[in-house]
């Protein structure tokens, strides 16, 4: 956008500056970031399109017991990690993670899934080297790993800032030009300057939400960190005199674990991860049970509960802090996955329009400067 006052107020040239540097700096990052997150928005379409992860119909009764007899069977020198129930994404399937003997997390792991009508094995998956897996990398990280997701966060701080501005420095450009009025018998400038900013005005809302998401994401490790250090660790400390259980047969079954969580769930509610002790996030003698609901809000918020590994009884019901929440809200709502294909595609045709109206913008930058260096040469 350009000024369209002939003496523009200091705030005005404030947001200018701001808009234009910053537009500037992120363009080529987030052109990237809109073309990996297009092919991101359909990832479970993609995946389900290539076999990558294996689909089963929903079974009428789940064999948990045989599931975890065959992964114990399937990886007998390895350790699991955690296992895993998906009814949305992946029906019919139990999920196994599993690493290394001396493994506590899941750098490295297998996730392996089952049938669970049968018990039997449907395949394995390594997400670093699907297709999806490699985009989400670059998009999430740019392979930098956790470097990466703090570059995420500066590229979306930026490009709030931006959007911000540019809200600012538009009011006095509405004065002037109605909305929707793109003018075409004055050049090519003013046409793309109209497109820029009437296209901006009707991407504003979806451009400010993917941002912050964005930016929140970005410091997903870190708030995790962040959770692990301060309750996590207080909740260690608080059991460090109690006996630990052998973390690869823990006394208390994780199908029995499962069972007594599914049964006491409030309505809507249901077990979908459970994180064996001894690892990164629970501790050497608690199960940490994930329940989530399966509507709504409820589908992206979770619960976690810590069960005593050799009793299977309830220790303690987690709080878990507002900013680990808002991250797991965030995700989705990031990549439109809160309405089903209608919003999927409508977060793809916005994606669309915030390409354009980055690289517009970044012509409309460079061009005013070519202009005047012709006009300073004549």
């Amino acid at each position: 956008m350009e000024p369209v006052s002939e003496k523009p107020s200091r705030w005005f040239r404030a947001n200018l500056w701001v808009h234009r540097w910053a537009s500037l700096v992120a363009t080529l990052p987030f052109l990237v970031l809109c073309v990996t997150g297009i092919v991101l928005i359909f990832h479970e379409e993609i995946d389900a399109a290539l076999g990558t992860v294996p689909t089963n119909t929903a079974p009428t009764q789940a064999r948990l017991a045989d599931c975890m007899e065959s992964v114990r069977r399937d990886f007998p020198d390895q350790r699991i990690i955690s296992v895993g129930l998906d009814p949305e994404g992946h029906p019919g399937v139990f999920l196994a993670v599993v690493n290394a003997a001396d493994a506590t997390g899941f750098d490295g792991a297998t996730l392996s899934f089952y049938d669970l009508g049968t018990g039997q094995r449907l395949g394995d998956s390594d997400p670093s080297k699907t297709l999806t897996g490699f985009i989400l990398e670059l998009h999430a990280e740019w392979f930098m790993g956790p470097v990466g997701r703090l570059l995420g966060a500066l590229i979306g701080l930026l490009v709030v800032a931006s959007l911000l501005s540019g809200l600012v420095i538009y009011a006095p450009y509405m004065r002037k030009v109605a909305f929707g009025v793109i003018r075409r018998a004055r050049g090519q400038r003013l046409t793309q300057l109209d497109l820029h900013n009437v296209i901006g005005a009707l991407v504003l809302g979806w451009a400010v939400v993917v941002s912050v998401t964005g930016f929140l994401l970005g410091f997903s490790q870190v708030a995790l960190g962040l959770w692990q250090y301060a309750d996590l660790r207080a909740l260690r400390e608080e059991f460090a005199q109690v006996e630990p259980v052998d973390a690869r047969t823990p006394p208390a079954s994780v199908v029995d674990v499962i069972g007594a969580m599914e049964a006491g769930a409030q309505p809507g509610w249901g077990v979908r991860s459970v994180i064996y002790p001894g690892t990164d996030l629970t501790t050497p003698r608690h199960y940490g049970v994930i329940m989530g609901g399966s509507d709504g809000l409820d589908a992206q918020l979770l619960d976690v509960t810590m069960v005593d590994a050799a009793t299977g009884e309830v220790t303690r019901r987690l709080e878990m802090p507002g900013y680990l929440q808002s991250i797991f809200v965030a995700e989705p709502l990031h990549f439109g996955n809160y309405g089903g294909l209608a919003l999927k595609v409508f977060w793809t045709l916005c994606s669309l329009l915030t390409l354009f109206i980055t690289a517009n913008g970044a012509w409309l930058f460079f061009d005013r400067r070519r202009s005047r260096r012709v006009a300073g040469t004549a």
